[in-house]
């Protein structure tokens, strides 16, 4: 029986030896951009509750908007020896070195929603985010099939600001060409910042004689301080105006008729997916994909899901019906 014994033993140690991760709890370093914004605190809590589900333990932390910071959080979690990277990127141009350091501890690196350049990832998990845009500029199109158009980007350091700035002038500009609409102002918005958006918007109206007939704005924070511009020259819910991300405020701003439309992105399974995927990187296996994106470095394998236009229309077949916001939260 002892000899019995001393083999499992051996055997045992053999297989933790052929597969170190198994050896340890597997650990996830996620690495957010900012965790003020009600939409990564949804992200982060569906993320770690699947990814713990699954046998791993998650290590979050937020830069908070700050690049630097990012870089040093980064830093922090590859000296903790974590088998997988989640990074909800501030500034996707600028991470190529941490990224490079960490492959060369053998750490996996998946970019969660917002694809990293020039950098050595594993895998890329997101939504489909040139469709976004055309969803964005296609609603607004509906409303406003011509006039005056004002483009408000997102943050000009996030990759999906430039993909949603593409999406929308697949629609737009075959009807710019046309003459139907005149681009009046383009401006993007900083951080994101629904601050930022109101001031630009102030000066829009000031430079057009508040001669605007639609925004599209390319997400929830910058549609509010656009709208709340637009309210002050009593224009709100005259201005056909886009969004993105579903927050609760921009639901509300909907049935209100203050903004024209917001693009839901059924989070849960973007993190429920990837969850899924960074466990399979942190064990050696395979993630199934159905995109390849090049980040400048290397074809990246991607998993793309796709977006949803939401209106008054459909909230409650959306928004409701998969438990996003509650129907008792959107008529507080």
């Amino acid at each position: 029986m002892k000899i019995k014994h001393l083999f499992l033993s051996l055997a045992a140690s053999l297989t933790l030896l052929a597969n170190p991760v198994l050896a340890k709890d597997l650990t996830i370093g996620m690495s957010i951009d900012d965790l003020r914004l009600e939409r990564w605190q949804k992200d982060r809590d569906i993320f770690v509750k699947k990814a713990e589900s699954l046998g791993a333990k998650v290590f979050v932390q937020s830069a908070n908007g700050d690049a630097t910071a990012q870089i040093s959080q980064i830093e922090n979690m590859i000296n903790r020896n974590v088998d997988v990277l989640v990074i909800i990127p501030f500034n996707g141009e600028v991470l190529g070195n941490i990224i490079g350091e960490a492959k060369r501890e053998g750490i996996k690196v998946l970019a969660y929603d917002r694809l990293i350049n020039n950098a050595d990832l594993d895998f890329y998990v997101s939504f489909d985010n040139e469709k976004v845009g055309e969803l964005q500029a296609q609603s607004i199109v509906d409303v406003k099939p011509e006039g005056n158009y004002f483009l408000m980007g997102g943050s000009p350091v996030d990759n999906n600001a430039k993909l949603f700035r593409k999406g929308q002038m697949k629609v737009l500009q075959p009807l710019i060409d046309s003459g139907k609409i005149k681009v009046v102002g383009d401006q993007w918005v900083d951080s994101w910042l629904a601050e930022k958006a109101l001031q630009i918007m102030e000066n829009a109206l000031t430079a057009n004689k508040n001669n605007i007939d639609a925004v599209v704005a390319s997400n929830d924070a910058t549609a509010g301080g656009a709208i709340q511009a637009l309210s002050a020259q009593g224009l709100s819910g005259k201005v056909a105006i886009s969004g993105q991300d579903a927050d609760l405020a921009a639901i509300k701003r909907i049935i209100q008729g203050t903004q024209t439309m917001t693009v839901y992105k059924p989070i849960t399974k973007l993190a429920d997916k990837a969850a899924e995927i960074a466990v399979q990187l942190g064990k050696n296996e395979k993630p199934e994909s159905n995109a390849v994106l090049n980040n400048g470095l290397k074809d990246v394998p991607a998993y793309l899901l796709p977006p949803i236009a939401v209106t008054k229309d459909n909230i409650e077949e959306t928004i409701i019906k998969d438990g996003f916001h509650s129907k008792e939260q959107i008529e507080k």
